[in-house]
């Protein structure tokens, strides 16, 4: 299999990103790693990580940086790095993007190179949320792909979501859920109210509402809101976990004693475990479900391992058959789901970085 890997996209591009990829080439031999990005800046990190055989540099001049407006950056940049690698997958050079960069631009260009599954309206991220119990995994869409949402498009997020899990996670029934502010049929807004009505039509296994606690419960394996709110909702756990990492080194350098530091000493492997479970380095990219081939959308600040992860990722993305599964569910839900709906162009959005 061969992989394309944006090495420009990211706050620390190309170096943690052609890092990563080594990592991800070394340790799986069997595959192709594409690295597309500017020559004269991706070479010399390349040779000085020590390139094994099975990396590939294909060279692109332009770069969509993280502030540049999506898709009018996408569309005006031609040769960036992001265009190109898509080009590589739509002619069938390559099986999978993995790119930390710009994620609107990201969505743009995957709708505008490789289009949507028939039926799909706007393609969402699909970000991974550790769990306390049941399968110890919750998918949340969207991520941050769609500001702006209409009760048909968290329809389609929740049919994805419910594929991939089956297909990609290997949950045998997943449980969908409509993200609120309170588990009662009489909270939330017009278009929670509407998307509910509509999934309740359908044949999954929806479970109506849930409050954000729940993405950590396990009571639930997809849960499908607004790119705006979802994307509130995953910076906010990245907070979180970062900021009990600190809380507690802080508590124990303040007190400085000696139980303290025995006690730190012993829960290390404990703490460490828990780091991993809330590191999102640890669950590579999310994948941008709904378009016509593999997307895979990396943190921004992706470290080497972060990268690795990523491409992982998307070679068990196709590995799995996701793409198939995806587009049987979508045409199956045709009975139940509204007629597409042509308003706003749905490349108009920018998603959330």
């Amino acid at each position: 299999m061969r992989l394309v890997l944006d090495a420009m996209g990211g706050d620390h591009a190309p170096d943690a990103v052609v890092d990563g990829g080594v990592l991800f080439a070394r340790a799986y031999p069997g595959h192709e790693l594409v690295l597309v990005g500017d020559a004269m800046r991706v070479r010399p990190v390349l040779e000085r990580a020590g390139s094994p055989p099975n990396i590939h540099l294909h060279h692109a001049s332009e770069v969509v940086e993280m502030d540049d407006p999506a898709t009018a950056a996408f569309r005006r940049k031609r040769d960036s790095s992001l265009r190109v690698g898509f080009e590589l997958v739509r002619q069938g050079e390559a099986s999978a993007l993995v790119s930390a960069g710009n994620s609107g631009a990201v969505m743009a260009g995957g709708m505008l190179t490789l289009g949507r599954i028939p039926g799909v309206e706007r393609p969402a991220i699909a970000a991974l949320f550790p769990a306390l119990k049941g399968e110890g995994r919750c998918l949340l869409l969207d991520a941050g792909a769609n500001v702006d949402c209409r009760p048909s498009h968290l329809a389609q997020f929740a049919v994805l979501g419910e594929a991939y899990s089956r297909t990609r996670l290997g949950v045998k029934r997943p449980r969908v859920a409509v993200l609120s502010n309170g588990e009662e049929e009489s909270k939330g807004t017009q278009l929670t109210r509407d998307v509910s009505a509509l999934l309740r039509r359908s044949d999954l296994e929806f479970v109506g509402y849930v409050e954000g606690k729940d993405l950590f419960s396990g009571d639930v394996e997809v849960v499908v809101t607004d790119g705006f709110t979802g994307n509130i909702v995953l910076k906010t756990s990245e907070g979180v976990g970062m900021g009990i990492t600190g809380l507690l080194r802080s508590a124990i350098e303040k007190r400085g004693g000696l139980p303290e530091k025995l006690g730190a000493l012993l829960l290390k492997p404990t703490l460490l475990g828990l780091r991993r479970v809330m590191d999102y380095a640890e669950y590579g990219g999310a994948p941008l479900l709904g378009l016509q081939g593999v997307g895979i959308v990396a943190h921004g600040r992706s470290s080497p391992r972060a990268i690795h992860n990523a491409l992982v990722t998307a070679l068990q993305h196709v590995r799995a058959g996701v793409q198939e599964e995806l587009t049987r569910c979508i045409a199956n839900a045709a009975a139940w789901l509204p007629p597409h709906q042509r308003g706003r162009k749905a490349d108009g959005d920018e998603g959330a970085d």
